[in-house]
């Protein structure tokens, strides 16, 4: 059974290596149901191979409230971006309960091939991207708290413990 691997567990620091599908480590179907079932236990709306100690470029996105609606993004890539940047709420499931605002684009054209081995190509907006952009860091060793000043970090984790005494 899976698990979410938590900082600062070294996996988290480490570049995924790409998810081979013809010669998979891991049934890409299986991994899949498996991911999106652990992330929609634990109410997250994003999780990456990493953080369940999964050596291979993938991750899941999904929405609790629409479970059937959730999907896996093999060896994922961004194509183009916008300009234009937003700053909205992250959190992370391997750091629990920290939210932090993080700057990303508004927009971005994202290729990635499903649990089939089909390549997709799509443009993402607002939540969409932000999730994606946030898992894709995961696969390349960055964590959201690498996105922010040591300052601004600091604060979101005094908030959490100001919150877990309340």
């Amino acid at each position: 059974m899976l698990q979410i691997v938590k900082f600062p567990d070294p996996i988290l620091r480490e570049r995924m290596p790409e998810f081979d599908f013809n010669n998979p480590s891991e049934d890409p179907k299986q991994l899949e149901k498996e991911m999106l079932d652990l992330m929609y236990s634990m109410q997250g709306v994003g999780l990456a191979a990493n953080q369940v100690g999964k050596r291979v470029r993938m991750f899941v996105i999904g929405n609790p409230a629409e479970p059937d609606k959730g999907e896996a993004f093999f060896n994922p890539e961004v194509v183009a971006n916008t300009k234009d940047m937003q700053d909205l709420d992250e959190g992370c499931l391997s750091f629990p309960n920290i939210y932090v605002k993080i700057k990303r684009p508004t927009a971005i054209k994202a290729r990635w091939q499903n649990s089939a081995g089909e390549v997709q190509e799509s443009e993402l907006s607002g939540y969409d991207c932000k999730t994606f952009l946030h898992e894709l860091d995961h696969l390349e060793g960055i964590t959201y708290q690498d996105r922010v000043s040591t300052l601004k970090w600091a604060v979101a984790v005094k908030k959490t413990k100001k919150r877990k005494y309340k």
